[in-house]
């Protein structure tokens, strides 16, 4: 007995007996392989591309199910990594393709890689040269062909755009020649297909001998579950057969995660299974299922490396394998020993040491398998991509390296702007972020090779950039204490004379103590008015129009107390302070009225009167608080004026500045980083709107990190309702960028902390609206990915949600319930048949009030339903005589309002409602 399944590695030529499920598929290949030379193999992700090549077609051709072709084949497995040329080479020098023994078997590799690189009949001329027997036949296998896309348009290889372009050419000239016979198959995910475009030929080649993987029934799932158990000698509970196949469902893109959960659960049963136990639910359970198996399996294997140093290079060496920077796809990236042990900072032993923890027999997460001994030039990669999707620690890291890799790509931009003087150095925040990221991540130049290959002059750029921060701080700070010792100075000779005039101090002292509690107190009651009228600011008051009046005659009482407060001479600090927050005010009221040009003076004047302030008094926070606010009010308020968005990018850069000053000084206080996260995500927004995605997914990223905290610690509404915001916003520009699954998982947080939101504040108008457009986003995203039926469930809880908003006030509702019940009854006194229409508009909006909370115990609205019930027992008898179908809907509708009524209006409606039925029972014929 022995365990029959590979994991996550593709089947073998050597496991063919093990091969289930995909027969139909294998036939096809072949009859497709006799009328082209050239196949290539298409299939998402996980759909067994490899396998079918491997254990299916090719051991089909070595039986000789090729009648014309014979049963000799010399296969060349090859994928075309880092150097698609040398692979090829070195695939045609194993000894049972075109490599040889003896003296010359040392140079063969090196003479079939010249004669490839000679010319682009170099692959026939490969085989021509070595002379095999006329009734042989090659088939060279290139598996994996994406990866020959990411090399060309690699960085970081010189001349690797010539060198794909040479390899494409040596496949298609072998496929087009007739004298040797030479079969050329490859398999690609299908995700890639489009950049075939990208090599003249292979369009038409891959077209012509394309093979779609198509998706197995639930028989060849059965058949692929139970074979290879029966071959390993062991038995199979049906019920477990059952569960594996629903937990599979409709993505089959998951087989190599089928494997894996079958080859774990066998393992576990062997070892604890009892006498004559078939493998059933509970061994699958406890590894984990389809869901978890592969990720615990691979957390086991991370935990098995030493603390530390071990984990350390675990971490270092996935970050380079996976890559989801320079394709949001997310593809493997093969990497050679020496080069992870350069990125690492460790020595190549250290490395293998941790690759064997993951790739030992059972586990097989990295390649080459645990048989082949490592080497400096060893390259070594994922088994499978899955390992990316479903280990939730590699997907972490992935997360990570793209963060990072994108920092870097734009400092390493930046130093080349400085270079050619078209930029200045960075500033904060781009530089606070930028040190922040270097001093976590402390990247080398073995790992920034892979991005840019100028990491020296990027962190010298860093650097200055940090110096130059430094130079121009200090300064500020020296100024700022010469201006302190001034003021000293000045406070000295102004104690000197009011000791002198102490007497008129007193007397000013107490009456200006009275005017400033009285305008305290007029100030606050303004504020508040102001604060209630432009709450949720049209966002949801608009559609009440009643509302929308009261708000703007509030706002207008306002703008008229700070009109006159600003007349005023401000002659104390307090006066001072609040002057520039009449004119902050002023700003809010005139933006609420969207009133742009108003807005942007009072914001600038009271920027300005804050920034008096904070050079008079540079340790009161408040001050520097309050200017932030007013930079980045004016930032928002200039965003939405065309071309003034370079100006709203300045205003939010100051207001950056000063609120990272803040937060640094007061790190335990919440209220600080929520403003600071604010800013952000409205700079996101402005970002966004001009192009400048990279930056914008920066801010987005900075706001969450802030925010997230705050939100996850205790129950700070606000901040979580900017975290969605947030989430929303990010989420937006990934589904611009085509990043789909990320999206995805940023609108699914939005919408899942709005809905603890809305439960705990049902009343909060503002947090169902916002809900509905998550939803809505959410759904178009789906509507991208072509998953038709979850796009319109989440597009109806967002209508669910816009109709709730919508529906009119319970007063003004039962109004107009009341007037269709009585234009029904004049209509129906004229015998018009409009009257059935009426009485249905009322039927309609009694139903939306009714699931109103506090609609249903009202008498008034009782007796609405009532009046409606007699509205259509008079309908119901009109129509008695003339049209009985029409009868019978009227006493449809009494039926659905009688629950709705009181029980003293519910008793003759039910006795007439019987009557009438009665009466339409007694005129239908009888059949005789």
């Amino acid at each position: 007995m022995f365990n029959p399944f590979p994991g996550l590695r593709p089947f073998e030529l050597e496991e063919d007996h093990l091969f289930f499920g995909r027969e139909k598929e294998v036939d096809e290949l072949l009859r497709r392989l006799r009328s082209t030379r050239f196949l290539s193999v298409i299939g998402t992700s996980g759909s067994g591309k490899s396998s079918l090549v491997r254990s299916g077609l090719i051991a089909a051709l070595n039986s000789g199910l090729m009648v014309q072709a014979g049963s000799s084949w010399r296969v060349a497995k090859c994928r075309p990594s880092e150097d698609p040329i040398g692979n090829l080479a070195a695939s045609l020098n194993a000894i049972d393709v075109l490599g040889t023994e003896g003296e010359l078997a040392s140079t063969n590799r090196i003479v079939l890689e010249a004669t490839l690189r000679r010319g682009t009949l170099g692959l026939v001329d490969a085989v021509r040269h070595a002379r095999i027997p006329p009734d042989e036949n090659l088939l060279v296998v290139v598996d994996q062909f994406e990866d020959l896309f990411r090399f060309r348009r690699s960085r970081h290889i010189e001349n690797s755009k010539d060198e794909a372009m040479a390899f494409v050419k040596l496949l298609l000239e072998a496929m087009r020649q007739d004298e040797i016979p030479i079969y050329v198959v490859l398999t690609m995910r299908s995700d890639f297909i489009g950049d075939c475009m990208e090599f003249a030929g292979l369009p038409e080649a891959v077209n012509a001998g394309q093979y779609l993987i198509p998706r197995m029934t639930r028989a060849e799932l059965r058949l692929a579950i139970t074979g290879p158990v029966a071959v390993g000698g062991g038995e199979i509970a049906p019920r477990f057969v059952l569960r594996l196949l629903n937990d599979l469902g409709d993505d089959q893109d998951r087989l190599p995660l089928l494997q894996h959960a079958l080859m774990r659960t066998w393992d576990y049963w062997e070892q604890h299974r009892e006498r004559g136990e078939p493998i059933d639910i509970g061994h699958y359970e406890a590894v984990g299922t389809l869901r978890q198996a592969l990720s615990l399996h691979a957390e086991e294997a991370y935990q098995e490396a030493r603390p530390g140093l071990g984990r350390h290079i675990a971490e270092r060496m996935f970050k380079a394998l996976t890559d989801t920077f320079s394709d949001h796809r997310g593809v493997r990236r093969p990497t050679s020993v020496q080069q992870i042990a350069a990125i690492c900072e460790v020595s190549e032993s250290e490395v293998i040491e941790v690759i064997d923890i993951f790739r030992r027999p059972g586990r097989s997460f990295l390649t080459p398998p645990a048989n082949a001994a490592l080497y400096s030039r060893s390259v070594i990669d994922l088994t499978h991509e899955s390992l990316m999707r479903c280990w939730t620690r590699l997907s972490e890291w992935a997360e990570e390296e793209n963060v990072s890799a994108r920092i870097y790509h734009r400092l390493s931009q930046a130093a080349s702007w400085f270079d050619e003087g078209t930029a200045g150095p960075w500033r904060d925040p781009e530089l606070e972020l930028g040190l922040q990221w270097k001093q976590r991540n402390r990247p080398t130049a073995a790992w920034a090779e892979e991005y840019n290959s100028r990491f020296a002059r990027a962190m010298e750029f860093l650097d200055q950039s940090e110096r130059e921060r430094d130079r121009v701080s200090g300064e500020q700070e020296r100024e700022r204490k010469s201006t302190l010792r001034q003021y000293q100075w000045a406070a000295c000779l102004l104690a000197a004379l009011l000791v002198s005039v102490g007497w008129l101090a007193y007397v000013a002292r107490i009456e200006n103590e009275r005017a400033e509690g009285n305008l305290q107190l007029a100030q606050n009651a303004v504020d508040e008015m102001l604060s209630s009228a432009g709450r949720q600011q049209a966002r949801v008051a608009e559609d009440v129009p009643q509302m929308e009046e009261f708000r703007k005659e509030l706002l207008s009482k306002a703008r008229s107390f700070y009109a006159i407060f600003t007349t005023q001479k401000p002659d104390s600090e307090t006066l001072r302070h609040e002057m520039a927050r009449a004119h902050f005010r002023l700003g809010d009221i005139s933006r609420l009225l969207q009133e742009s040009g108003d807005a942007v003076q009072e914001y600038n004047e009271a920027a300005t009167q804050f920034e008096s302030l904070v050079k008079d008094y540079p340790t009161n926070t408040e001050y520097r608080r309050a200017l932030a606010s007013s930079y980045n009010w004016l930032g928002e308020t200039l965003r939405t004026v065309p071309d003034t968005r370079v100006d709203a990018d300045k205003a939010y850069a100051s207001a950056l500045r000063l609120q990272q000053e803040i937060v640094r000084e007061h790190p335990g206080d919440t209220q600080y980083p929520r403003e600071l996260a604010r800013t952000h995500y409205n700079r996101g927004i402005l970002r966004y709107s001009t192009g400048s995605l990279d930056g914008s997914e920066l801010d987005f990223r900075t706001a969450i990190q802030l925010l997230r905290p705050l939100a996850e610690k205790g129950p700070d509404s606000a901040a979580a309702q900017e975290l969605a915001r947030a989430y929303n916003n990010l989420g937006t520009l990934l589904r611009r960028e085509d990043r789909l699954q990320e999206a995805r998982e940023l609108y699914d947080s939005a919408i899942a902390l709005h809905e603890g939101l809305a439960k705990k504040e049902p009343g909060n108008r503002e947090y169902k609206q916002e809900l509905a457009t998550f939803n809505n986003n959410l759904a178009m995203l789906l509507l991208d990915q072509q998953q038709f039926d979850s796009a319109q469930q989440r597009n109806r809880q967002a209508l669910d949600l816009i109709e709730e908003l919508a529906r009119p006030t319970l007063s003004l509702g039962m109004e107009l319930a009341n007037a269709h019940n009585l234009r029904c009854q004049m209509l129906e006194s004229r015998g018009s048949r409009e009257a059935e229409m009426e009485c249905q508009q009322s039927f309609d909006i009694l139903n939306q009030l009714a699931k109103v909370q506090a609609s249903g115990g009202r008498p008034e609205f009782q007796r609405l339903f009532r009046d409606l019930g007699y509205n259509y027992l008079d309908l119901a008898t009109h129509y008695l005589a003339s049209d009985p179908s029409q009868a019978q809907r009227a006493l449809g509708q009494l039926s659905r309002l009688l629950p709705n009524m009181s029980e003293p209006d519910r008793g003759p409606l039910s006795k007439s409602h019987r009557e009438l039925q009665q009466r339409m029972r007694d005129r239908t014929p009888r059949p005789q």
